[in-house]
């Protein structure tokens, strides 16, 4: 007779949660919306018939500079690309294989990334309006269901016809183009769905880079802390004190208001560095209630080095609660993001959320429906993850199972 494991209840006690099991399933949804964004928006054809020699300058533009607006894209355009044989090697394996299989493909995916990222100038392609190229050719062309790129008229490559300035309202035509904007335009002309598509990736990056990096950091601190206590757990203890009682939100502002061009990668990180003292007393507290455990005393009877113990026995027991701390910091992190944006403090190159709220704010009434997509995107977010994080937390906590 098998044994149900403890990540089989958790996975049975979470389906409990149907809220729960939806708002998982609307969140991978949007994770594939904002990987396949070029898919559903972009500037360039799949397939163009072009002096009668067919050929992709959709797959071309993938990895051009001249079309990348961040790093995050590329490495979001490459998982458009490796997902699919991830998905297929997973489901094929069975067992601790499925763990090898996720790490593999993870590994192989961050060197394809960082190989092509260096090699990036060397990709470089002319500039192209295709669309107008197509047109005057009167060339046959399959380009994605929206035709705009997130900084369209930004970007030096696009061509577009100039119209009145200010936005056009949700479903206004774009002059001399189709399909409608469906969402409507930005001051600048660019298509706010497809902003919000990009601009997903954007708050995914920073929520979850965030979160991994002061879990991580938590994890380390509030492991050793706990487990060798003595000076050194009052020494990490008041340094996190310290840390907690810092404004994180001023500090946050004033650290990116004095960096010449702060990117995303200066708002996670300066997000991890004040966030992970949260984490490191979650782990703390629980290394102290699992090293008098009977499992540890008993390691440390045979022989088992201190590193071990921490990392391979000790460690495991004690993610549950960081799990769900992760869930809920995402959330956070994502809501920070959009109002460091807001306020004018994020990277501006970013099409992230909070310009768009940005933007709205700044043109009163006429930014009413940037207003309304980017607030309810960021709700929607902040939403989900709270909905999953409360799931989590009453599956892997057995006083609260049902």
């Amino acid at each position: 007779m098998s044994t149900a494991s403890y990540w089989d209840i958790v996975k049975g006690q979470f389906a409990k949660h149907r809220g729960s099991v939806w708002a998982m399933r609307a969140l991978l949804a949007i994770v594939l919306l904002a990987t396949y964004a070029p898919a559903l928006a972009h500037n360039a054809p799949f397939f163009t018939g072009l002096d009668d020699e067919p050929f992709s300058p959709w797959l071309a533009s993938l990895l051009d500079t001249t079309v990348l607006l961040q790093a995050v894209d590329l490495f979001f355009n490459l998982l458009m690309g490796t997902l699919p044989f991830a998905v297929a090697a997973w489901y094929l394996a069975r067992g601790r294989r499925r763990a090898l299989v996720l790490a593999g493909w993870g590994i192989a995916h961050l060197a394809i990334f960082f190989f092509v990222d260096a090699r990036r100038e060397e990709m470089r392609s002319p500039p192209v309006n295709w669309s107008a190229r197509v047109r005057e050719a009167d060339a046959s062309a399959l380009f994605p269901p929206i035709r705009h790129h997130p900084e369209e008229r930004r970007s030096e490559f696009v061509l577009t016809p100039v119209w009145s300035e200010g936005k056009l309202a949700p479903g206004a035509p774009a002059p001399e183009q189709k399909p409608f904007y469906v969402l409507g335009s930005d001051n600048l002309g660019n298509d706010v769905l497809t902003r919000l598509l990009y601009g997903t990736r954007i708050s995914l990056t920073i929520g979850v880079l965030a979160v991994a990096i002061y879990v991580v950091i938590g994890v380390a601190l509030g492991g050793v802390a706990g487990y060798f206590g003595g000076w050194l757990d009052d020494f990490l203890m008041f340094v996190a004190q310290v840390v907690m009682t810092l404004p994180a939100l001023f500090l946050i502002m004033f650290f990116l208001s004095v960096l010449e061009k702060p990117s995303i990668y200066h708002t996670m990180l300066i997000i991890a560095l004040l966030n992970w003292p949260t984490v490191m007393r979650l782990v703390r507290g629980e290394f102290l209630r699992q090293r008098e455990i009977d499992y540890v005393a008993a390691a440390r009877a045979l022989g088992v080095s201190d590193s071990r113990i921490i990392f391979r026995h000790i460690t495991p027991n004690t993610l549950a609660p960081v799990l769900v701390n992760a869930t809920f910091g995402v959330a956070l992190c994502t809501l920070l993001e959009s109002t460091l944006a807001f306020l004018g403090l994020g990277d501006a190159n970013a099409p992230s959320w909070g310009q768009l709220l940005k933007v709205g704010h700044e043109s009163a009434g006429d930014g009413r429906h940037l207003i309304w997509t980017a607030g309810l995107a960021i709700f929607g977010m902040v939403l989900l993850l709270n909905v999953v994080g409360e799931g989590l937390r009453d599956a892997l906590d057995p006083k609260l199972r049902r």
